[in-house]
C-alpha cells in the first residue's frame, strides 16, 4: 500500500465523509504516489497492452491511421493525438508505420514516468491535455481506468474507513436513476468527461478508441491489476494496484453522438486487424521463417515462430481480440474503408 495515498483518501473522508468511488479512483491512480506516476504496463510492470505483445499491432494501427488521413484529404502536417500514451511503445511504434507522411504527434499522459518515457521517443511531444484541433485521436485501453461511480440499484457505493483504519465500501443514497435491482451500475463519469473534451477538439477528424468492454451494461465488473494477476480487491492496496471495469461503448457512443460526432458501430480488435492485414503479414511471416530454416539460420527461424506465436495473441478471441474498436468522427467524414 503506498501510504501517501491512503493518508491522502482517510484525509479526504474525514474531511468530507465518505467519497464517491471516482473520487478513490482518482486518489489511488492518479493522486501524488499513486500507481500512475509511474509507467505500470510492459513485461517488467503489471500488466501488458497490444503493442508490447508485438509491433505488429503498431504497424497495423498505422495502416489504420494512414487511411483516415487519406480520407481527410492527406492534410500536412497530420495532426495526431495519443491519448494515455504510457511508456511510449505505441508512439514508436506509430511513427515508424506512419514513415513518409508528416506527423505533428503529440502524446498525452499524467504519469510522470511515463511523461519521462515519452520524452525520450524521437518525434514525440508531451502535453498534458488534447489541446490544438487534431486531425488523429488514438487511446488505447485508456477508458476503463478513467474513474467511475457505482450504483447498486438506488443506493451509491461510496468509500469509507471502518474502525481499524480499513477501507470499505458504505451505501449511500443516490440522487440519479437507480440502477437494476440485483446488480452494479457503473456510471462512467471520467470516460464520458474525456469525450466532451474531445468532441469540443476535434472539429475534422476522427478518433479511435480501443478497449476492453461491450456494446450494452451488463453491471459492474470491478478489479485490478498488479505483477499480471487480477485482483480482485481494490479497495485493500491503493496506490499499488490498477483499478478497471469493462467499458460500456454503447453509453459511449451515445454521449459522442449528443455532443456532435458520428459514432460507428464497434468491431472486435480481431475483426480490425484481420480487415487491416492481418493474416496477410502471418503468412509472409511463415513464408519468412520457412526460408530461415533452408538457409539453416535455425536461431532466427525460431525467434520468427516465437513472434508469430505472440502475434496471434492480439486476434485471439478469448485474448486481445476480444478488444472492441470505437471509431468517432466530425459529420463530414465516412467511415473507414476498413471498417467494413
Amino acid at each position: 500500500m503506498s501510504e501517501q495515498v491512503a493518508s491522502a483518501i482517510r484525509a479526504a473522508i474525514r474531511d468530507r465523509g465518505p467519497m464517491t468511488f471516482a473520487e478513490f479512483m482518482e486518489l489511488a491512480l492518479y493522486g501524488p504516489g499513486g500507481y500512475y506516476e509511474r509507467p505500470p504496463v510492459g513485461t517488467s510492470g503489471d500488466f501488458v497492452t497490444s503493442p508490447h505483445v508485438h509491433d505488429v499491432f503498431g504497424a497495423m494501427l498505422a495502416g489504420a491511421v494512414r487511411t483516415m488521413h487519406r480520407m481527410l484529404g492527406s492534410p500536412t502536417p497530420l495532426r495526431m493525438v495519443e491519448a494515455g500514451a504510457g511508456d511510449g511503445t505505441l508512439a514508436a511504434q506509430l511513427l515508424a508505420g506512419l514513415d513518409g507522411i508528416d506527423v505533428d504527434y503529440t502524446a498525452v499522459d499524467v504519469s510522470l514516468g511515463s511523461r519521462d518515457a515519452l520524452a525520450a521517443v524521437q518525434g514525440v511531444r508531451v502535453a498534458d491535455d488534447l489541446g490544438g484541433e487534431p486531425h488523429v485521436v488514438v487511446a488505447n485501453e485508456l477508458l476503463d481506468n478513467l474513474p467511475f461511480r457505482r450504483v447498486r440499484g438506488g443506493r451509491e457505493v461510496r468509500i469509507d474507513v471502518d474502525d481499524s483504519g480499513r477501507f470499505v465500501e458504505r451505501e449511500t443514497p443516490w440522487e440519479g436513476a437507480p440502477g437494476p435491482a440485483g446488480r452494479e451500475t457503473i456510471v462512467y463519469t471520467g470516460a464520458l468527461a474525456f469525450i466532451d473534451r474531445l468532441a469540443s477538439g476535434l472539429k475534422r477528424g476522427y478518433a479511435l478508441l480501443i478497449d476492453y468492454g461491450h456494446t450494452s451494461s451488463p453491471g459492474g465488473d470491478v478489479h485490478g491489476y498488479r505483477d499480471h494477476h487480477v485482483i480482485e480487491n481494490v479497495l485493500s492496496d491503493p496506490g499499488s494496484v490498477d483499478i478497471t471495469v469493462g467499458v460500456d461503448f454503447s453509453a459511449i457512443a451515445h454521449r459522442a453522438q449528443e455532443r456532435g460526432l458520428v459514432a460507428y458501430p464497434t468491431v472486435t480488435q480481431h475483426d480490425a486487424l484481420i480487415a487491416l492485414g492481418f493474416e496477410t503479414w502471418l503468412r509472409d511471416e511463415l513464408g519468412r521463417q520457412v526460408g530461415l530454416l533452408d538457409a539453416r539460420e535455425g536461431l532466427e527461424a525460431a525467434r520468427a515462430w516465437g513472434g508469430r506465436s505472440r502475434a496471434t495473441l492480439l486476434v485471439d478471441p478469448a485474448a486481445l481480440g476480444r478488444l472492441r474498436w470505437l471509431v468517432l468522427a466530425s459529420p463530414d467524414l465516412p467511415a473507414p474503408t476498413w471498417l467494413s
